[in-house]
């Protein structure tokens, strides 16, 4: 499930409606469960975010969501209530090197954790999906090895990752992780980049690529929302904490 073969994907279907990370600055889209578009073309949100998520325990099984989004949910990052807990439900197909999944979690994100997660109104599931730049699908395989280790480590790469994308190459991407890891946490980092170039969780980044192969997605970053367990529509692109609330009844 290579990088080239997304591309090719996203290529192929260019004709539909969507807006995500394409290796470029494309502005975004939401797809309402109508087929009407829901776009807003603000952003909200201010401030840092939290990066306090929770986890699920390993071999718990989070309740079920029908939908290809949320196949092996269970052990997936997340913040707020454990997935299918709270009354909504967000499951985000982010890939580090998507410019417009930084947009989202500089603009919009610190909104959605403030109004939505610390209330306990929505669970906000995190998975890795290759997309934009060569350097992101190395970059997820160290997510992958640090989630092992750790939530915080986890959330705090994560972080990095799209506070500084400027700064990554496929060629560096795994010693800067390196140096961030080890100067920032309290993980093995030359363990984690071990691990991250023998792909040695590709299992779990290969879960979160065929969920979202499964689900449709073409490009980043890609939002599936439920709410009291149903399905209810799917939002590309960076869009605006507007977006989400209107899409889950909160407003």
């Amino acid at each position: 499930m290579e990088l080239r073969r997304r591309a090719f994907l996203a290529s192929a279907v260019a004709t539909s409606t969507l807006a995500g990370c394409l290796g470029s600055g494309d502005t975004g889209s939401a797809d309402t469960a109508d087929g009407t578009d829901g776009s807003d073309g603000n952003s909200s949100g201010s401030g840092s975010t939290s990066r306090n998520g929770s986890t699920a325990a390993a071999g718990t099984a989070a309740p079920a969501l029908d939908h290809p989004a949320a196949t092996a949910l269970a052990g997936q990052p997340f913040r707020g209530p454990a997935p299918g807990t709270a009354p909504g439900t967000i499951i985000a197909f982010e890939d580090p090197s998507c410019h417009n999944c930084r947009r989202f979690n500089e603009d919009t994100l610190p909104a959605i954790e403030s109004k939505l997660v610390e209330p306990g109104e929505a669970t906000f599931v995190y998975r890795n999906f290759p997309h934009a730049f060569a350097w992101g699908e190395p970059a997820m395989q160290a997510l992958e090895a640090t989630f092992a280790r750790g939530e915080a480590p986890f959330w705090a790469l994560e972080g990095h990752y799209f506070a500084t994308q400027e700064e990554f190459s496929e060629e560096n991407v795994l010693d800067r992780t390196e140096e961030f890891l080890a100067a920032e946490t309290a993980v093995d980092a030359s363990a984690v980049v071990a691990d991250a170039e023998a792909k040695k969780f590709d299992e779990a980044f290969q879960r979160d690529a065929d969920a979202g192969d499964a689900a449709g997605v073409v490009s980043t970053p890609t939002f599936y929302l439920f709410r009291d367990g149903e399905f209810l529509t799917e939002v590309r692109g960076a869009q605006s904490y507007q977006v989400f609330a209107r899409a889950l009844g909160v407003e």
